[in-house]
């Protein structure tokens, strides 16, 4: 099995959340318009980072990354909190109510408080051996997650399209508009009440 497809306790805290959002999903269009926007504003970031992202060739600088150091993990936070939110109904009694009270703060926590420190630490310490004094500056001058107004630093770069299916971001844009969609259909009336 190839190293991308092997199940992963990442991956497979990943699908167990999206199947636990889809079944306590009960949106409404205030909730799943604000979701939806999220997600789509994190997924568009992330499409657009992947689109300058040439990994381990260069300390890229150009586009979002010009911003902040990690656009792809923000494109992802904006996409986390947008599902939940997407999904969620705030009305005292309705199942998803608990996506918002527990399991949005849960996996927030787990987002924030490992899964960021974890990979800043171990992607600092990789692009510092293969860059050295290039990826100290801009360590330095580019903010990790809050991105900067302006740009920090100035680079050439530009888009490429290509680059965006190279680093596998079709396959995350796919999952974001297929979640979406599948959340969206609860708002159908079904023939057949749903067990939960």
């Amino acid at each position: 099995m190839p190293a991308s497809k092997k199940p992963t306790l990442r991956r497979i805290f990943v699908y167990a959340s999206g199947a636990i959002v889809f079944l306590l999903a009960r949106p409404t269009p205030l909730f799943f318009g604000i979701g939806a926007t999220l997600c789509v504003s994190g997924e568009l970031l992330r499409i657009w980072a992947c689109g300058h992202l040439r990994k381990n060739k260069v300390v890229v600088k150009s586009g979002p990354y010009a911003h902040v150091k990690n656009p792809l993990y923000l494109g992802t936070f904006l996409i986390l909190i947008g599902m939940v939110l997407a999904a969620s109904h705030p009305a005292p009694g309705s199942p998803s109510r608990y996506l918002l009270l527990l399991f949005l703060p849960f996996a927030l926590g787990v987002f924030l408080l490992y899964y960021l420190p974890h990979k800043f630490r171990v992607e600092g310490e990789r692009l510092r051996r293969r860059f050295g004094v290039e990826w100290d500056d801009y360590d330095r001058r580019v903010p990790d997650f809050v991105p900067s107004l302006f740009p920090r630093v100035r680079d050439e770069g530009r888009f490429d399209a290509a680059l965006v299916a190279e680093n596998s971001e079709i396959g995350t844009a796919l999952f974001v508009a297929v979640g979406l969609a599948a959340i969206a259909c609860r708002f159908l009336p079904l023939p057949l009440p749903l067990p939960w």
